[in-house]
């Protein structure tokens, strides 16, 4: 990207398409070609008037949330803040997580998306949407990358240590989902167990509804292999 920050004219000027088209409180997302590459551009600008305040404040947050994760590979690099209501970041290469790019290589793909967690984790970050397969991708190679902190915690030292416990276990247990979806032959006994667990916590969540893919039924039927019934 530009050196110099691009104003909302001159971005909205350059060739772009349009990947989400956002909500009363989600930004739109788009991706940018600048002179320097193509790069992602979240927007808060034309939600409604009377939620824009609350879209903007949100959108700050995010940005918070990925100035604290400067250096960390395999999320966004945060290049600019375009105006109060949108910024910019790195365009990640890769696919939202599929069962055909997770089948090649599942207990590495698993690996590799825990290893970032507890990146993020070591910030002082909690993603807390990576059961949205949308926003874990990866690559040709099996790399793995997150993307969309908008539901994210920033916790400092001490939240952190009051709360990181339980907010960590839920980015985890959204790997231990794919690979109780995708490859459930992977899956050890303590996995399994885990995986019935976080199905169970689920369910008591009064917020959004519940909607099983077939893990549960995945781990226990692991469970009956293992155990050789």
């Amino acid at each position: 990207m530009a050196a110099e920050p691009l104003s909302r004219g001159q971005w909205q000027a350059l060739p772009r398409a349009l990947l989400s088209r956002g909500s009363r409180l989600k930004p739109a997302v788009w991706k940018v070609e600048t002179p320097s590459g193509a790069v992602i551009v979240k927007d808060a600008a034309g939600a409604p008037t009377w939620s824009r305040w609350l879209a903007r404040w949100l959108l700050a947050r995010e940005r918070r949330v990925l100035e604290r994760l400067h250096g960390v590979a395999g999320v966004p690099e945060l290049l600019a803040c375009l105006d109060r209501g949108a910024f910019a970041c790195t365009l990640l290469q890769g696919r939202p997580l599929e069962r055909e790019a997770f089948a090649r290589q599942p207990r590495a793909v698993v690996e590799r998306l825990l290893a970032l967690i507890e990146r993020l984790h070591d910030r002082g970050v909690f993603h807390l949407d990576l059961r949205q397969r949308q926003n874990v991708l990866v690559d040709e190679t099996g790399a793995v990358a997150v993307v969309d902190f908008g539901a994210a915690w920033r916790l400092g030292a001490g939240t952190r240590w009051l709360l990181g416990g339980p907010l960590g276990w839920v980015d985890r247990q959204a790997a231990l989902k794919y690979l109780a979806r995708y490859a459930p032959e992977e899956l050890s006994p303590e996995e399994a167990r885990a995986v019935l667990r976080a199905e169970r916590w689920r369910r008591l969540w009064p917020f959004t509804p519940h909607r099983s893919r077939g893990e549960s039924e995945a781990a226990r039927k692991r469970l009956r292999e293992i155990s050789g019934r």
